[in-house]
């Protein structure tokens, strides 16, 4: 495996997927099925709800990339952090657990299918409901105490002890590493020119995507996914702020900056966190948080955060609510 590879395939290798073209109208009518015991959501993906003892009866002749796809290859295209269709390695296989090898073999070709990082009954079965609270994502083998240790499953570790990190944006020699900025911006910021996030540009309207790309599992396990749509997709804290939100987001403008969306006007992860290293930015205020403590631009300490946007009335009615 190649430098190359090796740096960038394990994260940030992204998932070429083809939507499937439904005509059967049963197919129209979607329902999420993850964590629900709904025999209507087991119709999503089987074509009778299963019994102990009897088959899976998989839609799609069990082809379980184009059964994914048929909703993920839309509502999670920016997620997928590896690829998959192919077959890995003997070396890898090798050194697979049991149940990854056992998921593996699932596939009649051997190849990498969702289901080998992804445990399926977890979601299917009430009783193993109970691992939604530190595994929503149904990985195999979860929780983890670090994201990337799911991949060491299959993925040497000593490979990747030099992994890309776009929030290492200066050099030892106090350099700005251009290339890195190019991770989420469209181009280049000047930063001679640069006053707010107005004066830079971005490869996507929603800012959240491009943390997401990595940060999945964080957004859970911090409280930022509040709850799901109907179609399946999470809602995320950030929102469109109202008026007296914004009024006290005002307040704090004098000492750091709060950026919203540019397009949407909601609240997104770099409204509360800073993406940057400490030094990039010019202005001392849009300074704020870098390298601080989850990067926040205002102390989480007695919800001095959450009074950013928030009065103390609303805190203490979502903390008698949790």
């Amino acid at each position: 495996m190649s430098n190359n590879i090796s740096r960038w395939g394990m994260i940030l290798l992204l998932a070429v997927f083809l939507p499937v073209t439904w005509a059967n109208e049963d197919y129209q009518s979607y329902q999420n099925p993850h964590w629900s015991d709904s025999p209507d959501a087991c119709l999503q993906c089987h074509e009778k709800t299963p019994k102990n003892g009897e088959p899976l009866a998989l839609l799609l002749d069990g082809d379980i990339l184009n059964l994914c796809n048929r909703c993920h290859a839309t509502i999670s295209k920016d997620k997928y952090i590896h690829a998959s269709g192919m077959v890995p390695p003997r070396q890898m296989v090798e050194k697979m657990p049991e149940d990854f090898k056992a998921a593996l073999e699932q596939d009649p070709q051997g190849r990498i299918t969702c289901r080998v990082c992804h445990e399926m009954k977890y979601q299917c079965l009430s009783e193993e409901f109970y691992r939604r609270v530190d595994n929503p994502l149904f990985h195999r083998g979860a929780p983890y105490k670090k994201r990337t240790d799911l991949c060491y499953n299959c993925h040497n570790k000593s490979e990747y002890k030099d992994k890309h990190n776009p929030h290492d944006q200066i050099n030892d020699e106090g350099e700005l590493v251009t290339d890195v900025c190019t991770y989420c911006h469209a181009k280049l910021p000047d930063r001679r020119k640069a006053k707010s996030i107005a004066d830079v540009s971005f490869e996507y309207e929603k800012l959240d995507m491009l943390c997401l790309r990595c940060h999945t599992d964080d957004a859970y396990a911090y409280g930022c996914v509040t709850g799901y749509e109907d179609d399946g997709r999470p809602i995320y804290h950030g929102d469109k702020p109202d008026e007296k939100m914004l009024a006290r987001i005002d307040q704090h403008t004098k000492e750091n900056i709060l950026p919203m969306e540019l397009v949407t006007g909601n609240i997104f992860c770099g409204t509360c966190h800073n993406p940057h290293e400490l030094g990039v930015q010019r202005q001392h205020k849009a300074d704020v948080g870098a390298d601080a403590h989850k990067r926040l631009r205002i102390s989480k300490k007695d919800a001095h955060l959450c009074l950013g946007c928030h009065d103390e009335k609303d805190i203490r009615e979502f903390q008698i609510g949790e």
